[in-house]
């Protein structure tokens, strides 16, 4: 089962991160993150792809992104900005749209030099301003340097541009069909559940689609099909005023009682119970 992060969607954080408190277990973000690993290592699952999270590096995630811890040393320590979507817009998300593609693409980072200097000294205003200001005056700070850390990630992005281009000449056919049928699913997760739908679409069987989808990312095309569309509907619920009715008949569900029933299967709340949860932590 997959939970989702319960912090409210009006305030920024700043917390220290306690990753083995989610070891193995799917978390669905509702929120930006940035996680500074100040020191030790730890393999990350990010939307089924495993990273190596070490010291010195920076995580980004975004909401719907689903994130699992699936190794961490006794020493791992982090700082973590999470900010909701409704400051994040007017304030971070000043940037070009390949950007946040290429952040998606890379959502662990490592930094060296005048960058993790860098780095290092906001973290240190951030731990400053946590303990001396009132909350107003720290959502300014926090939303001021997030910025700052989304510059910097573009600079150090930048760098890596002629590494992945050469990357890419060797991938496997199979991260290849992986990437695609992804990418594909992203764009059409409205429109059906079936693993066959997307193997067509490919030109591949389901079978072969589903041999990809659990060497590349021990999954099977089923689950990531139903997590993607249960973070589809999760963001609806989340952030529109949509009904049940309506968007079974968006996401082509006999009915409404089917699809709840389909997501509290996923996620283990059903759709009403998860808008309460909502309401109560806003």
């Amino acid at each position: 089962m997959t939970i989702t992060t319960n912090l409210d969607n009006r305030h920024v954080f700043y917390k220290k991160a306690v990753p083995c408190e989610f070891m193995d277990t799917p978390l669905r973000c509702n929120h930006f993150a940035l996680i500074f690993c100040n020191c030790g290592d730890a393999r990350v699952e990010i939307n089924y792809t495993v990273y190596h999270a070490k010291t010195n590096s920076v995580i980004f995630l975004s909401p719907l992104d689903v994130v699992a811890v699936k190794e961490c040393c006794a020493g791992f320590d982090a700082s973590m900005i999470i900010v909701p979507v409704s400051l994040v817009m007017p304030h971070l998300m000043n940037v070009e749209i390949d950007f946040y593609e290429k952040i998606k693409t890379r959502p662990v980072n490592v930094f060296f030099g005048k960058e993790l200097e860098m780095l290092n000294e906001i973290f240190d205003i951030l731990d400053i301003a946590d303990k001396m200001h009132d909350y107003e005056e720290f959502e300014t700070t926090v939303l001021h340097l997030a910025a700052v850390i989304f510059t910097i990630l573009k600079k150090n992005l930048k760098k890596h541009e002629g590494c992945d281009n050469v990357g890419k000449n060797c991938e496997t056919r199979k991260k290849t069909l992986f990437k695609k049928f992804v990418k594909y699913l992203i764009d059409n997760r409205s429109k059906s559940r079936e693993v066959l739908y997307y193997a067509n679409a490919l030109g591949i069987s389901s079978g072969y689609l589903n041999e990809v989808c659990n060497e590349v990312s021990d999954y099977s095309a089923k689950d990531i099909i139903d997590n993607a569309v249960a973070s589809c509907l999760k963001y609806e619920l989340s952030y529109t005023d949509k009904s049940i009715q309506e968007l079974a008949d968006e996401f082509d569900f006999p009915s409404q009682s089917y699809l709840s029933r389909y997501y509290k299967r996923i996620t283990g709340l059903s759709p009403s119970e998860f808008r309460r949860s909502r309401e109560k932590g806003a």
